[in-house]
């Protein structure tokens, strides 16, 4: 099990188990995670989607915004304010202008009426250094996703902002661990995709 006493370990292991994938092994596994989204219900109902530009070894969203783009969806991706804060999400689209942020992450350069708050989104493909089968997350370790979306923690006091969001990772299988111990802050995914399946919290 992945806890605070061996996250660092799992997450450079994780780290380096998914920048060895290959090339042309990557493409398809994309295009395989990208398949199990599309034929999510949260993506065919939702007009407002948040991707993100990969790095790191990062699985590759890309083919996931490219279609979101056809089928006349808004498509945003996370921009940084900073140590400490939450994420803003900055509209894209395939030819925007690129800038590396503090971390060497691209993001969009674009007007400041393009950026949007998380709560505005509707589905959010996520990404992650490692998952379980139930859809707990380990992220890089800044806290960011789970600092913006802490608010779906508590869907009863925000029931009309978040019942329209949902969280899916993109994921390559071998990121999977058996299991991640929870933190009170930590986000869970609605599901996460890989190239082998999608999986839901609660299909185990």
């Amino acid at each position: 099990m992945a806890t605070p006493a061996n996250l660092k370990e799992f997450r450079k292991a994780m780290r380096s188990a998914r920048k060895s994938v290959a090339t042309p092994l990557r493409k398809r596994w994309n295009d395989q995670i990208s398949a199990h989204i599309f034929e999510t219900p949260e993506y065919r109902e939702s007009k407002r989607i948040a991707g993100f530009l990969a790095f790191d070894g990062e699985a590759d969203p890309r083919v996931v915004m490219d279609q979101a783009i056809e089928d006349g969806k808004q498509v945003f991706v996370p921009l940084l304010q900073g140590k400490n804060k939450p994420l803003l999400f900055v509209e894209w689209f395939p030819d925007v202008k690129l800038e590396n942020n503090r971390f060497g992450i691209k993001e969009p350069v674009g007007d400041e009426n393009s950026i949007v708050p998380a709560t505005s989104l509707e589905l959010v493909i996520t990404p992650l250094v490692a998952f379980d089968a139930v859809c707990n997350r380990i992220g890089v370790g800044g806290g960011f996703y789970d600092r913006t979306f802490e608010f779906l923690n508590q869907r009863s006091e925000h029931t009309t902002l978040a019942s329209g969001i949902a969280m899916i990772g993109f994921a390559f299988e071998l990121q999977k661990l058996d299991a991640i111990h929870v933190q009170p802050w930590d986000v869970g995914l609605s599901g996460v995709a890989t190239e082998s399946k999608l999986y839901r919290p609660h299909s185990v």
